[in-house]
């Protein structure tokens, strides 16, 4: 069996029309895909080591990326195809075997009501200051955020995630969505370039260093509303998730400057009711 570059495009387009949302490259199975959350094999012979590999070169061309195969460990990307949409791949090794995971990037995100956010806190999307969102599903509910601003305000918002989660496509709004590693090389850089422009609305899919954690501070003190990730387990901890990649004096300069632009803090979990703080009495969440 031939996974070449024509080969891979051809199961992505399949699996696209089918509604799959995630593609399976593993040794000794066949090439899986996931439809309305099961995997289910393809009708495509069961893969050899080679044709692994193959698929992972063909990945690597789709992404106009270049990676040195043979020291593989762990390693993501993404690529979009005309027509069909954009894909994130995964790429590891498991028992020395190349492997790989290709999932579709989802082109609607959520409402806030299947997140079980009321949507008063739309009232705080675009005002100056930090919105922080935590907990297992904060992705989605940054998303949702995203969606509900294009639909209502005319301005302009720069997303910078790594990798990109949803696509966005103008309303009212208009979105400049940025991949991290791949249109800016740094989030601490698109930070600083949505400063330059000044941008409306600037959207962090993560702050994942202290880098970030100061560029994102330093946007906000220049004015820039911010809705920003963290990945603290809840609103308690969002604040030290952030101070902490800080040491001495610096830390305590971030705790201040935190609580300085904080409006308010978001956790959006899959198995409990989101929780508010900071938001004022009257944007909280239903129930």
């Amino acid at each position: 069996m031939s996974l070449n570059r024509d080969a891979i495009v051809k199961l992505l387009r399949a699996a696209a029309d089918k509604g799959a949302t995630e593609i399976h490259f593993k040794v000794p199975s066949r090439p899986l895909i996931r439809v309305q959350g099961s995997l289910t094999p393809t009708d495509l012979p069961s893969l050899t080591p080679r044709d692994a590999q193959e698929a992972v070169f063909a990945l690597c061309s789709l992404a106009q990326k270049e990676l040195a195969v043979a020291n593989i460990t762990d390693e993501s990307f993404s690529f979009g195809l005309n027509g069909v949409g954009r894909f994130r791949a995964y790429v590891y090794r498991q028992r020395g075997i190349l492997s790989a995971i290709v999932q579709r990037v989802n082109t609607q995100s959520p409402a806030l009501y299947e997140l079980g956010v009321d949507d008063k806190i739309e009232t705080m999307v675009g005002k100056v200051g930090l919105l922080l969102l935590c907990g297992d599903n904060r992705h989605a509910l940054l998303g949702a955020l995203i969606s509900g601003y294009n639909a209502r305000i005319r301005g302009h918002t720069v997303v910078l995630e790594a990798p990109l989660n949803y696509l966005y496509r103008d309303a009212v709004a208009t979105i400049a969505q940025r991949e991290v590693g791949v249109d800016v090389p740094t989030y601490a850089t698109g930070i600083r370039q949505a400063i330059r422009i000044g941008a409306d609305l600037l959207c962090i899919g993560e702050i994942e260093d202290k880098e970030t954690a100061d560029a994102v501070l330093m946007a906000s003190e220049w004015g820039i509303p911010i809705i920003a990730t963290v990945s603290a387990p809840d609103v308690t901890q969002a604040e030290w998730w952030i101070s902490r990649m800080f040491l001495g004096e610096q830390r305590s300069d971030t705790e201040r400057r935190i609580k300085e632009q904080l409006n308010a803090i978001i956790c959006c979990r899959n198995d409990q009711a989101p929780e508010v703080t900071g938001a004022q009495p009257d944007v909280l969440q239903a129930g």
